[in-house]
């Protein structure tokens, strides 16, 4: 398998701060996905999380996908995502949050059975988000490939943005809520049309950083995911936003990541041998 430049940084940086005692999170998320009648997939999803910096994370994504398409089932690794997240938050009224994140994934999953790109991908993610009150948080997101599709999530359009905006409330030091809208904006693929959803989730922090969340999505248009759903325990969870890490909608984007596809799937729901 042959590496780019930019995943070959992305792995130094992890491999060097996991040896110079960075302090580890981990976590595991299982998710299930409707697409329609004939199609789902089921993922199960773990992520390994360092902070070599105070403002800087860097994540590996291992997932393991069961995909169905009319009676015919894969399963196996999907490709494996690697994420760089920054943010900083300003002094002031408000506290306003700002933060990027770099997605580089790596072809690990098998194309031929249509659990994988087959090539390196890049995406961009990038937000901003605000506090107007101690236990209110209004964040605005969006999510763009910037090479290749294998960095799309399945639940968008492969050349589209994706764009969220969430609101979160904590209820009590350990309860937090939030309820979000997504949508597709930018080109459509001429299979895969542009999806609208909203979503809402929960989220209970046990002690420290040790948390269960819950996400649920609905499909608003007949090109969106019917509905999605996941359930997420640990210290560190798939997709947490660098400004707003109770963002259910990009907790689900990436957890249905994986270079899986509903185009490339539908594609090769008469491949034999996977």
């Amino acid at each position: 398998m042959r590496l780019t430049p930019g995943i070959g940084m992305l792995l130094v940086v992890a491999g060097t701060a996991s040896v110079s005692g960075q302090s580890l999170n981990v976590g595991a998320t299982v998710g299930l996905a409707r697409f329609s009648a004939a199609q789902s997939e089921q993922t199960l999803t773990a992520i390994v999380q360092v902070h070599p910096l105070s403002w800087l994370s860097l994540s590996a994504i291992p997932v393991l996908v069961r995909v169905s398409d009319s009676g015919v089932v894969h399963s196996g690794f999907g490709d494996l995502p690697l994420v760089a997240a920054a943010d900083h938050t300003f002094p002031g009224a408000w506290s306003p949050v700002i933060g990027a994140a770099l997605d580089a994934t790596l072809p690990t999953g098998n194309s031929g059975c249509g659990l994988g790109n087959g090539a390196a991908g890049f995406g961009l993610d990038g937000g901003i988000a605000v506090a107007p009150a101690d236990r209110w948080q209004f964040s605005a997101g969006a999510s763009h490939s910037l090479g290749g599709v294998g960095a799309q999530s399945a639940l968008s359009a492969p050349h589209a943005t994706a764009v969220r905006l969430e609101g979160a409330y904590a209820v009590s030091d350990r309860w937090t809520t939030s309820l979000g809208f997504g949508a597709d904006v930018g080109s459509a693929d001429s299979a895969q049309a542009l999806s609208r959803v909203l979503g809402g989730g929960a989220s209970y922090r046990f002690t420290g950083d040790l948390a269960l969340t819950v996400d649920a999505t609905r499909g608003l248009t007949s090109a969106s995911p019917q509905w999605v759903w996941s359930i997420g325990f640990g210290t560190a969870f798939t997709g947490a936003s660098p400004v707003n890490p109770t963002s259910t909608l990009r907790r689900l984007r990436t957890g249905f990541g994986g270079g899986v596809s509903r185009t490339r799937v539908s594609k090769k729901a008469g491949t034999t041998g996977c």
